[in-house]
């Protein structure tokens, strides 16, 4: 029995450290796929120009990020404000306005902390940053905003001239960001009404501001101007004070005279304003007949996107589906999980990117389908079109000449994802529902929202002609979208209708302005 039991001591002992290296390889594979949150500041951060600045941003739980990617931007991905990645700081594709601007601090690497200083404050720092931070295949990001601010000169006092039996006197001070609030107050503190203000930014973009009042006689002429920094809770001020031989005395020609100009002005009013009343009478009714005009031709242009259009049931394509994108059984609603899913990783599916394609394919006619986009305030979403050979694995550039036909949101602001800068799109009201309206015919995708007919958007289907298109969705933090069934197609327009003009002229993305810069961008990951 005890030679027995001895024997078997080598079998467990092997036994044992087989159990020890499995354990040791599960452990380690937990760690490559470990996640974590990004975590910046939840409040603006406000900087001086001119001084230095460090935007906090942290791992949650407090993992070693020494081997992570650490990539701070703006608007756009490809070009940073600073990279850090394989233990090294890059520099390559850096934004030429932060080099030699940035320090990426280390020190605290090991546990967590990725906070970025920026040196040397301008003006044009202010706006929003991402903090994107990699680890092998997973990703997580947060946003800051940055509010740049700088106290200007103090107010400068002048007598100006006589006015309304009073002395003009004018305040002004220059250099100030963001506009300042300057007020004019009383012996006692009280505000006092000013008589005119203007304020004006110079080629840096700093402000100058200027008001003005009437100081009448037998006042307490001790007046003061002060000038705050609303950002900084800075506040300069000055005082002057007017004494009364200064002011000019009235005579009773003058007061006469006075009064005979204003009859004569008061007779010359008169016969202005009743010239002006004709006018305005002609000018209301031409006013009018433009509104009847221009209703029927906004009537004829919502037409011509649904008649004749085929009826089209979009459904979302599982197999094209971001891991960690959540449909629904009939495929018709989607949005973001917080974990990647177990799926299979076939060619057709995004595997970066949170996006998702619809099951139906066109080569021609006219189409449309509608999308509730009813999100909780801070959601992010695209939507459009996409040809069918368009990138599914890695990173994916939202643009015309990558496939993609979109408009984009996030944090309520809209843009068209046009190239090499997107197009902000002004709303008259935020829609709930938007309609995507595919026309081979006339070569366009366009964009409308359903629940005032306003149109949003139209591209050209140029960049994507040849191939076979499909729906295109992205869906980011927060939001969901729902894809609705067609509506009951209205009747044909009338005789009167068709001799509207068919050509309305649409938004073109040939027509977007360069150097737009959004709190946050399509270009994300969120």
């Amino acid at each position: 029995m005890l030679v027995s039991s001895f024997s078997c001591l080598p079998c467990s002992s092997f036994v044992l450290t087989w159990v020890l290296i499995f354990l040791s390889g599960f452990h380690i594979h937990k760690l490559d796929s470990a996640q974590f949150r990004v975590l910046g500041s939840e409040h603006p951060i406000t900087a001086v120009v001119g001084g230095d600045v460090v935007l906090p941003c942290h791992l949650s739980p407090r993992l070693n990020a020494e081997n992570m990617e650490v990539r701070w931007f703006r608007s756009r991905f490809s070009v940073y404000v600073h990279l850090y990645h394989s233990r090294q700081d890059h520099y390559s594709s850096q934004m030429p306005e932060y080099h030699e601007r940035t320090e990426f601090l280390k020190e605290g690497i090991s546990v967590g902390n990725v906070s970025l200083r920026i040196l040397r404050i301008r003006l044009t720092d202010e706006g929003q940053y991402q903090c994107l931070i990699k680890d092998g295949n997973f990703y997580e990001e947060a946003t800051l905003e940055l509010k740049v601010a700088v106290s200007g000169s103090s107010p400068l006092l002048s007598v100006e001239d006589y006015q309304d039996g009073g002395i003009r006197v004018g305040c002004r001070a220059i250099g100030w960001y963001p506009k300042p609030e300057m007020l004019w107050r009383d012996f006692q503190g009280q505000q006092f009404p000013s008589l005119t203000e203007s304020d004006s930014q110079d080629k840096n973009g700093y402000f100058e501001v200027e008001k003005s009042i009437i100081i009448q006689k037998n006042m307490k002429q001790n007046m003061s101007c002060s000038i705050r920094n609303t950002q900084l809770n800075q506040e300069k001020e000055s005082t002057i004070y007017i004494s009364d031989p200064i002011f000019p005395k009235v005579s009773p020609w003058t007061v006469t005279l006075a009064a005979t100009l204003a009859v004569c002005l008061a007779l010359f009013i008169a016969l202005f304003v009743f010239i002006l009343r004709l006018q305005a009478r002609h000018a209301a009714e031409l006013e009018r007949r433009d509104a009847e005009i221009k209703k029927h031709t906004a009537e004829l242009r919502w037409r011509n996107t649904i008649v004749p259009v085929e009826e089209v049931h979009v459904t979302l394509d599982a197999d094209t589906a971001h891991p960690q994108l959540i449909l629904s059984a009939d495929g018709k609603h989607v949005r973001r999980g917080d974990t990647r899913q177990a799926m299979p990783d076939n060619p057709e599916r995004f595997d970066t990117y949170h996006c998702v394609l619809g099951q139906e394919g066109f080569t021609s006619g006219r189409y449309f389908w509608e999308v509730d986009v009813g999100t909780a305030e801070g959601g992010v979403w695209a939507m459009g079109v996409a040809r069918e050979s368009m990138k599914r694995k890695g990173w994916i550039n939202p643009a015309p000449q990558d496939g993609i036909l979109a408009i984009f949101q996030c944090g309520g602001q809209y843009w068209a994802l046009t190239s090499p800068d997107h197009k902000p799109l002004n709303l008259t009201q935020i829609p709930q529902r938007i309609r995507v309206y595919l026309d081979f015919k006339e070569e366009k995708v366009a964009f409308f929202n359903t629940d005032n007919k306003d149109l949003l958007f139209t591209f050209p289907l140029a960049p994507l002609s040849g191939e076979r298109i499909r729906p295109w969705f992205r869906v980011g933090p927060i939001a969901q979208l729902s894809l609705m069934p067609a509506p009951l197609l209205p009747h044909a327009p009338s005789t009167e209708e068709l001799l509207l003009p068919s050509d309305f002229p649409l938004q073109s993305f040939s027509k977007v302005p360069s150097g737009c810069l959004t709190p946050c961008t399509p270009g994300s990951r969120k």
